[in-house]
C-alpha cells in the first residue's frame, strides 16, 4: 500500500510586536495538537528584530533567545513547505506584512489576506469601515501624531473632553491583546492616557465606554459564501475592570460563559452579525468578532481579530470546541481552507 504523502506545514511564530511571548504560547498549543498523521511540520521563529530562524527544537530554543538556530533561507521556502500557518499577533504578523511575503513567494497561508489583515488590525480604519456600513459601535475619535499638527491634536482633545461621555477607552490603533489600552474616567486624565498610548502607536483611538454591558465574542471560519460559519457566541466576564493584557494572560481571573446566557434571538443575531462583519472586512480563513451588548440588548461591534489567540484559554478554539469542533479538527480545517 502506497504511503500517503503528508502536507508540509510551516508554522511561524514570535514576531516584532509586544505580543511576541503570547505568540509562543499560541504556537505551543498548535504544535501539540496538529494532526501529525496528515501534516509534517517545519517551525520558523521570528525574533523581535524581524529575523526568521529555523532548525531543530525551535520553540524550546526560541524561549531562551534562539541560540543554536540558523537563519531561514526564504528563497527556498516554497520548496520546503506547502502551506504557511502564521501564529503571530499584532504588528508584523496580523497587519498584512507577513501575508504579503507569502503572497510574493506564492505560498498558501492560513488566515486573512493582506488588505483585510491591515484594515482589521487598524482600529481607526476598521471603525470607519463599520460606520460606513451603518453598524452600531461606540462613538469614537482618532488622534494621529503623524498627520495632525500639535494644534489640531490639542483642539481635538478639547472637543472630546467637551462632547464625549466619560469614561472612555484610549487604544493604540494598531496593537492587539489589549496592549497599551487604558480606561479614562475623568476628562483631566485624557491627555496623559493619549500620550501613553502614542508610545505604543502613533495613531490612537478614543472610544466612549459602553457601561454595564456584556462582552460577547464569536469565532468565524471560512473563505467563501458556502464555507463561512460562526460558533456559538460566548461571554467574557473580566476579572479586572476590563479585559486587559494582565487579565488575558497573567491573572487567570477571567470567567467564560459559553454559550452566553442571553436570549436565543440575540444569540442568533450575534452569529449573523459576526458573519456579516467578517464578509464586510473581506476576511478569509478565520477571525474572532467581538461585541458589546448593553442592558437594552442593543448590540455594538467592538473589533475583529484576524489572528486570535490559540493559547489553552483562548476564546477562538474554546468557542469552536463548544460548537462541536475539537482543537485538532479546527487546525486541520484551517489548513484545508488555506489550500
Amino acid at each position: 500500500m502506497q504511503k500517503i504523502k503528508k502536507i508540509r506545514v510551516g508554522v511561524f511564530y514570535g514576531g516584532i510586536s509586544p505580543e511576541h511571548d503570547v505568540s509562543l504560547v499560541s504556537a505551543s498549543g498548535i504544535l501539540s495538537q496538529i494532526d501529525r498523521t496528515k501534516f509534517s511540520v517545519k517551525e520558523f521563529w521570528i525574533n523581535r528584530k524581524g529575523k526568521i530562524f529555523t532548525g531543530s527544537s525551535v520553540l524550546k530554543k526560541a524561549k531562551v533567545g534562539g541560540y543554536g538556530l540558523r537563519l531561514a533561507d526564504l528563497s527556498k521556502l516554497c520548496k520546503q513547505i506547502d502551506v504557511a500557518f502564521p501564529v503571530l499577533h499584532g504588528q508584523g504578523g496580523e497587519d498584512g506584512t507577513i501575508q504579503g511575503m507569502f503572497e510574493m513567494l506564492d505560498i498558501p497561508y492560513v488566515g486573512c489576506g493582506v488588505a483585510s489583515s491591515a484594515i482589521c488590525l487598524d482600529k481607526a480604519l476598521f471603525n470607519d469601515l463599520i460606520e460606513a456600513h451603518g453598524i452600531f459601535q461606540a462613538r469614537y475619535s482618532v488622534i494621529d501624531s503623524v498627520y495632525q499638527t500639535r494644534l489640531e491634536r490639542e483642539s481635538l482633545i478639547k472637543e472630546i473632553q467637551k462632547s464625549f461621555s466619560f469614561p472612555v477607552f484610549v487604544k493604540p490603533a494598531r496593537a492587539g491583546s489589549s496592549v497599551g489600552i487604558s480606561k479614562v474616567k475623568e476628562k483631566k486624565n485624557l491627555k496623559r492616557a493619549i500620550i501613553g498610548a502614542i508610545r505604543v502607536d502613533s495613531k490612537v483611538v478614543i472610544e466612549e465606554s459602553i457601561e454595564n454591558c456584556m462582552e460577547i465574542e464569536v469565532a468565524v471560519m471560512g473563505s467563501s459564501a458556502g464555507t463561512i460559519k460562526a460558533s456559538v457566541p460566548g461571554r467574557v466576564i473580566p476579572g479586572a475592570e476590563f479585559y486587559d493584557y494582565e487579565d488575558k494572560y497573567k491573572n487567570n481571573k477571567t470567567l467564560f460563559e459559553i454559550p452566553a446566557n442571553i436570549s436565543k434571538s440575540i444569540l442568533c443575531e450575534l452569529s449573523e452579525l459576526a458573519i456579516q462583519v467578517y464578509k464586510i472586512a473581506n476576511c478569509e480563513g478565520l477571525a474572532r468578532v467581538d461585541f458589546f451588548v448593553d442592558k437594552q440588548q442593543k448590540i455594538y461591534i467592538n473589533e475583529i481579530n484576524t489572528l486570535p489567540g490559540f493559547t489553552p484559554i483562548s476564546m477562538y478554539p474554546t468557542l469552536w470546541k463548544a460548537s462541536g469542533v475539537s482543537y485538532k479538527t479546527l487546525i486541520t480545517k484551517l489548513i484545508q481552507l488555506a489550500l
